[in-house]
């Protein structure tokens, strides 16, 4: 997805959002160290399952994922991050690349996102950012759960 279909999606939502430009690509959370503080990043993995991929949209400050509470919580069987090959044939993007928004996966969303006036995560573009309030953010995707 290019910067400006993504900024076109969150005009029309109305969003309350703003794309940040960087010197340096950031490939994971670490890696946005410097530029935001780590618990207000919001990493989106591609989890696979029996009904499909699925985005999960993380809070930095988690150090680990509960796999059997998301797999409870999903009433899912199997559920598991999804391979880079996979997610690159099925998607057309690399891991460490996957937008906050423009996927059109089911989502889940980490409530941690929720203490923070804005969140920081991808635009599918290494040297951009979207910095985005967590409201808009699910309104923008289509989510099915939010976890503690």
């Amino acid at each position: 997805m290019e910067i400006t279909e993504l900024k076109q999606i969150l005009l029309d939502q109305n969003a309350d959002f703003e794309i940040l430009t960087h010197d340096k690509p950031i490939y994971s959370k670490l890696d946005a160290l410097g530029y935001f503080k780590l618990e207000e990043t919001a990493p989106t993995l591609i989890l696979d399952t029996e009904n499909g991929f699925m985005a999960l949209i993380i809070s930095g400050e988690r150090e680990k994922i509960d796999f059997k509470q998301l797999k409870k919580l999903t009433n899912c069987r199997k559920l598991q991050l999804a391979n880079s090959d996979e997610i690159k044939e099925k998607l057309n993007l690399k891991a460490g690349q996957i937008p906050l928004i423009g996927h059109k996966l089911p989502c889940i969303v980490d409530k941690k996102l929720f203490n923070y006036p804005f969140v920081y995560g991808g635009t599918g573009d290494l040297f951009h950012t979207l910095k985005i309030k967590p409201e808009d953010l699910v309104n923008a995707n289509q989510v099915i759960l939010k976890f503690d």
